[in-house]
Order: C-alpha cells, then sequence, then structure tokens
C-alpha cells in the first residue's frame, strides 16, 4: 500500500509540474523562419499562393502523399481554400483559407485542424532586393488552456523543423526554374524581312535629330517628286548606326516600290532582316528614347539575345493626323 500511495504522490507530482510548466509558457505557439531565394518576388509568390504546388515543397504535403486534397476559390485570391483528409494521425483533417494576400508581398491564411474550432494563423511577408528574395513564414497557434500549454512546446520545434524544410525545397525549387526576365514595357522577338529603302546619310546632335531628320526627308521627297518611277511604299523610317551624347550618326529613309537610282546623297538599300527586338513606344517621339534604354537592360538581362548595335525606328502614323499620345513609334534592334 505504501508503495501505490508513493506512486500516486509522484504521478500528482509530475502532473503539478506539468501544468505549473506549462501555466508559465505563452499561451499561444509562435514559429518563424526565412530563407534567401535566388529569384524574384513574382517567381516565389506564384509557388506560395497556389496550393496545389505545395505538394513540391511543403512538408506538411509530404508527410502523407496519399491524402485526400480538395481545393476551392480562385487561386491568389481571399477565400482561396484547401482542405485535406489523412488516415495519419499526424496529418489528420484540416482546412487553410487565404484571408489576406497582397500580390507578390503578403499571404496570410487561416488553419483549421481535426475539426476543432480553434484557429490557426500562418503568413508569408516577400522582400527583393536586387533580384533575390527574402521570404519570411510565421506561424501563430491558437489560444491553449493553461493545463494543455506544455504540447505546444513538443510541437513547436516539429513544426519549426517542418518549416526549414520547406523553406529549403522552395529555394531549390524556384531556383531551379528558368529566370525570369522582367519585361513591363512588352518588348517581343520578331522575323523581320528587309525594306527597299532610299536614303540619306548624315550625323546630327542629340538636341536636333528631330531637325535634321526633317530635313533630309524633305530632300527625299524633293528627289521623289522628280522621279515618277518611284513611290513611297510606307511609313518613314530612321536609321540610328552610332549614338553618344555628343554625336548622332543616322540615316533617314523611305520605304519604295519601282526602281530608283542612287543621285548624290540619295543611296538606295534595304533595312535589317532576320530576328530582332521589337519595342512601340506611344506618343511624342522625342519620349522614345526610354524604349530604347529598356530594350539595351532588356538585352543585358537576357543572355540568349545579343543586340548587333544599330537600331531603326519605323513612325507608324502621321502625328498630324492623330492625337499626340496616339503617335506610334515601332523600335527594331537585329539581334544575334
Amino acid at each position: 500500500m505504501k508503495f501505490l500511495k508513493w506512486l500516486l504522490i509522484i504521478i500528482i507530482a509530475i502532473v503539478a509540474v506539468v501544468i505549473i510548466y506549462g501555466a508559465t509558457q505563452a499561451s499561444q505557439m509562435q514559429v518563424e523562419e526565412s530563407i534567401e531565394i535566388n529569384a524574384s518576388a513574382n517567381q516565389v509568390f506564384e509557388e506560395i499562393r497556389d496550393f496545389e504546388a505545395w505538394d513540391e515543397w511543403s512538408a506538411w504535403s509530404k508527410m502523407d502523399p496519399d491524402m485526400e486534397q480538395t481545393y476551392s476559390g480562385k487561386k491568389g485570391t481571399i477565400g482561396y481554400k484547401s482542405a485535406w483528409v489523412s488516415e495519419n494521425s499526424m496529418v489528420g483533417t484540416g482546412s487553410q483559407e487565404v484571408i489576406e494576400i497582397r500580390e507578390n508581398e503578403y499571404m496570410k491564411t487561416k488553419m483549421l485542424f481535426n475539426g476543432e474550432a480553434a484557429e490557426n494563423f500562418a503568413s508569408f511577408t516577400l522582400s527583393e532586393s536586387d533580384g533575390k528574395t527574402t521570404v519570411i513564414w510565421d506561424m501563430l497557434g491558437a489560444e491553449t488552456p493553461f493545463y494543455a500549454r506544455i504540447m505546444n512546446t513538443i510541437f513547436e520545434p516539429m513544426i519549426r523543423e517542418s518549416y526549414q524544410t520547406s523553406l529549403k525545397d522552395l529555394k531549390e525549387i524556384v531556383e531551379s526554374k528558368p529566370v525570369e526576365i522582367p519585361n513591363p514595357l512588352n518588348l517581343e522577338i520578331v522575323e523581320v524581312e528587309g525594306i527597299k529603302i532610299i536614303s540619306i546619310r548624315d550625323t546630327t546632335t542629340p538636341d536636333r535629330i528631330s531637325n535634321t531628320l526633317r530635313d533630309l526627308y524633305t530632300e527625299l521627297a524633293i528627289y521623289m517628286g522628280t522621279n515618277e518611277q518611284v513611290k513611297m511604299d510606307g511609313m518613314p523610317i530612321g536609321i540610328y548606326h552610332t549614338f553618344s551624347d555628343d554625336m548622332v550618326d543616322l540615316e533617314a529613309a523611305f520605304p519604295i516600290s519601282g526602281d530608283a537610282v542612287a543621285n548624290g546623297r540619295i543611296m538606295l538599300g534595304m533595312t535589317p532582316e532576320g530576328r530582332s527586338l521589337k519595342g512601340v513606344h506611344m506618343g511624342d517621339y522625342n519620349a522614345s528614347i526610354s524604349m530604347h534604354y529598356a530594350i539595351e537592360k532588356y538585352d543585358l538581362a537576357n543572355d540568349e539575345i545579343a543586340l548587333k548595335g544599330m537600331c531603326w525606328e519605323i513612325y507608324a502614323n502621321d502625328p498630324g493626323s492623330v492625337d499626340s499620345a496616339d503617335v506610334r513609334t515601332e523600335i527594331y534592334y537585329p539581334i544575334k
């Protein structure tokens, strides 16, 4: 009997210690892990916001590859939800629903486990710098009664390890995908045919480009006026051989049909043909320099292309017949 008495005392003491220890712990379990991924925030966010993609990197999903999963709502929006049923006791049943989201920056979810009403929350915070994205993944567990808080200390290391493993796998998956090259101005690679032209080549300064082109087009128009067999067959073209802060080597050109003969400064030729990087600028001609900068930046970021140097512009409509915002300049750079 004494043995049973002491055994009971020991059991009561252990329970008391557990309860007292639990009462000193936080009422909610908190976990936070982070990782840096060599990719844009957009690339990372595409993986995070798609619950169906979690099977590839989430340690939770990998605990039971045979679990039954369902999805509802629109991916990447509030209300998007996943639910699961598993015979694995560590996975059980539950759901996860997006309750807050900011594109490429933040996503917060509400989680329910095993039919309990207590809500758990997790969030992803993304910040991009110099082409790399830091991902912070945190979890805030449901409020826990003081006598059950010991369970938080048991599960916290397991959840922390699963977060670390998941983030490492997410990093590996994202970094293994093709690098995304920003293309906000919708540049495109096109195949172009050579255009038969007459042209005049000259040099000028950057601030005199418009005036120089106007004078050269006037000279070309006079030539065509004295040659009835030559017809203009398209909109004016400006070809730029070199460009610096001090000097611009350019060529004013008209696409033509018919037989033309070189005469003095009037030259016959063709525009380049083959693969070219094309951009379209809408608005004042003088502001089109922003498109040229964008093309050069895109070229530097894309290892699959290389600009050959010179470029040309097609002034696709008459600024005198459309609003200034609708003036269209098509810009082409030959690429290797």
